[in-house]
């Protein structure tokens, strides 16, 4: 089974205009749509697509869940989430199809009960099971303690499955200390942990944040290079460059999201080093090329495309 936990969930809301956004002024959009959002909700949709045995977790807002519990329905999406006073949080995303630009507004989300935080602890330390993939991603909302993922992270060790991690900030730093079987930052998000000086696009100076970042405990590190594709540095010293595939960009939201879900999906079948990275990019780039998220269809014919190169 893989578990895929969202703690801070939200409704984006994405706005398309044919202009730029002024600000004091009364502005215009072409068109606007809504889905289910929360990083861990879109890795989870996106491995449910790739037809994996996933379930999501986490806690969602009392007062809005039947958006989220009418798509889960009709995905046919295996979930347990826990209920919170509150609403779940809207994000609005506001792109101008002219430069493909695009403009974030999120909310901070509901206050969490601790209460309810324990009840899903509790939740999945009686239901992980041996070799379960447990991925923990995501902003910390309110009132949530900034090592809930380190917490989270010795749960599946002690049950004996794989963590893995997407988190930011203090969050991240500290869920190091429960060494995750993988994380997925970008330069910015590792460089904010260990804030070395003068890092680089270059593999070299690369290194010094990922020899960090592994002396902390993170065995594996997927390294976003956002349009530059991606680095694989593996725990036996092995590095990998990803290429990406490609397409006309639509939505870029989730694409992130997606390019984990197609890691995870070649770990659970127990795909090689090289079509695993394949997968990964395949699936955030058909996620880019669409309106929400990749399915199958879409994720397959990229597969092949994508250039994974060994480099040590």
């Amino acid at each position: 089974m893989i578990y895929t936990i969202t703690l801070n969930p939200a409704i984006d809301k994405i706005i398309l205009m044919s202009q730029d956004l002024e600000l004091k002024k009364t502005n215009y959009y072409h068109d606007e749509y809504s889905v289910v959002g929360g990083k861990g909700i879109n890795v989870g949709v996106v491995l449910n697509n790739l037809n994996e045995d996933v379930q999501l977790t986490g806690i969602l807002g009392k007062n809005n869940p039947d958006v989220f519990e009418k798509k889960f329905e009709i995905l046919e999406l295996k979930n347990h989430f826990f209920a919170n006073d509150g609403n779940t949080r809207t994000n609005y995303k506001i792109k101008n199809l002219k430069t493909n630009q695009e403009t974030e507004l999120n909310g901070e989300g509901f206050e969490t009960d601790p209460a309810v935080l324990q009840q899903l602890l509790q939740y999945l330390s009686a239901n992980i099971q041996p070799h379960d993939i447990v991925v923990a991603t995501g902003s910390i909302p309110k009132n949530v303690p900034k090592n809930i993922y380190q917490q989270i992270g010795t749960i599946v060790k002690e049950k004996n499955g794989l963590f893995i991690v997407d988190a930011a900030k203090e969050a991240l730093q500290l869920a190091l200390e429960a060494r995750p079987f993988l994380i997925k930052p970008n330069i910015d998000e590792l460089n904010d942990v260990f804030q070395l000086p003068n890092v680089t696009e270059e593999l070299d100076s690369l290194q010094q944040l990922i020899t960090a970042a592994q002396s902390k405990g993170a065995r594996n590190i997927l390294l976003s290079m956002g349009a530059k594709g991606s680095y694989y540095f593996s725990e036996q010293n092995e590095i990998y460059q990803v290429g990406i595939a490609q397409g006309q960009l639509v939505n870029s939201v989730g694409a992130g999201d997606s390019m984990l879900a197609g890691f995870i999906h070649g770990l659970a079948q127990q795909y090689d080093v090289t079509t695993t990275l394949k997968y990964a990019a395949a699936c955030g780039g058909a996620t880019a090329f669409t309106t929400w998220l990749a399915t199958k269809d879409e994720i397959e014919p990229l597969v092949g495309t994508i250039q994974v190169t060994k480099i040590k």
